[in-house]
């Protein structure tokens, strides 16, 4: 058999864990290659961690990508630049490559200037520095009005911006200064987690209210005015003291130039196979758009477990056609999520988004030992990915 060539654009959770199923799939003759332009991989989540001041240094939840090769993974460092999906041919920083396959793992571009004044007002909490700071900020602060601002949607971990507000909350009760806070929460989602559907939506708010922490849905952002501390909504404006972000995200321009973004913004593929328009050419993770097949018509979330479940599908059926095997694996639209809350404790959310007439997810209650599970989970698959 001639060896083929599978190329993985992207060194994220949904690239790496593709890569890996398929060097465990697939005899040495054939290549994988992933492309990524950083040289360490970061477990996101671990974001987290370093905001509870649970983790000091990002350096815990990074590996270095140079670890690919004892596992007979090719990694080839550096920015793809174009990409041609019909010839399954990607020009990078470091040169031209062809595949049999494509496997696009690109992830979200999270931009920060894309908001005017976010970049000077807010701290990012999807930038692992910027977790850094909000634990310091925290520490500093001792009154006044915390807020955590979605500034648009979609975005990746759904649940993130909410564990931001429920890890305040825990600070400050720790440091005995609760009562001179105001916590506060903008999204322009309708409720919380809408993906999840209204049951998930509704104990969450309940979660909030438990905590005094204030929520403001469906309030479409247009401008932070640092020098007055003013966030500027369409339908009005709200004060801060203390800001905590999530930035804008967008598909790759390399993918929006390829012709491969639809209407969405966003890669529209298969929600079973994962395959685009382009046969032989894959998108997984934060990079797509795929929508619920129920009447509801939502998005799937855009999260890391789910991006490693539908690399496994992918994986799968790229070995099996390079075996000229049934192409049988199909994404089944199920998924998890860890909800932290503070105090070292964690909720567990599970169940699937394919459901009809609506997505079927169940939220167990905060936990030590789901928040001990979730660490543990995090280190695990850190060191299997790399």
């Amino acid at each position: 058999m001639v060896g083929k060539t599978v190329l993985i654009l992207g060194g994220g959770f949904g690239g790496l864990a593709t890569a890996n199923q398929l060097r465990r799939l697939l005899p040495t003759e054939h290549r994988v290659v992933v492309v990524e332009r950083k040289s360490a991989f970061y477990m996101w989540p671990f974001n987290m961690r370093l905001m509870a001041g649970e983790a000091k240094d990002r350096r815990e939840g990074e590996r270095a990508l140079s670890g690919l090769a004892r596992k007979g993974i090719e990694w080839v460092q550096g920015e793809v630049q174009e990409l041609d999906p019909k010839a399954r041919r990607v020009r990078t920083s470091s040169g031209i490559l062809e595949g049999d396959f494509v496997v696009i793992a690109l992830g979200a571009e999270k931009d920060a200037t894309a908001v005017p004044g976010f970049a000077e007002s807010a701290y990012n909490l999807y930038d692992p520095d910027g977790a850094l700071r909000i634990y310091n900020a925290l520490q500093e602060f001792d009154s006044g009005r915390a807020v955590v601002l979605i500034s648009r949607t979609p975005f990746s971990c759904p649940a993130a911006p909410y564990e931001a507000a429920f890890l305040m909350d825990s600070a400050f009760r720790s440091k005995g200064n609760r009562n001179r806070v105001e916590i506060a929460i903008y999204t322009p989602e309708p409720r919380p987690m809408p993906a999840a559907g209204p049951q998930m939506g509704e104990t969450v708010i309940g979660m909030l209210k438990e905590r005094d922490i204030a929520y403001y849905s469906q309030q479409k952002l247009q401008r932070i005015e640092n020098a007055s501390h003013k966030i500027v909504f369409e339908a009005g404006q709200a004060p801060f003291d203390l800001l905590v972000g999530i930035p804008p995200h967008f598909a790759p321009k390399v993918a929006r130039e390829a012709g491969l973004t639809d209407e969405t913004g966003w890669i529209p593929v298969d929600l079973q196979t994962m395959e685009t328009r382009y046969p032989g050419v894959f998108a997984l993770g934060d990079v797509t758009f795929i929508r619920q097949p129920n009447p509801t018509g939502l998005p799937l979330p855009k999260a890391w477990v789910i991006a490693d479940e539908q690399a496994r599908v992918v994986a799968r059926n790229i070995a099996a056609q390079i075996r000229s095997e049934d192409q049988s694996n199909k994404y089944d639209g199920k998924g998890f999520c860890y909800i932290e809350v503070g105090g070292g404790q964690a909720a567990y959310g599970s169940g699937s988004f394919y459901e009809y007439p609506a997505a079927r997810v169940y939220l167990e209650p905060p936990s030590h030992h789901h928040h001990e599970e979730r660490k543990k989970g995090e280190m695990e698959q850190l060191e299997t990915l790399v």
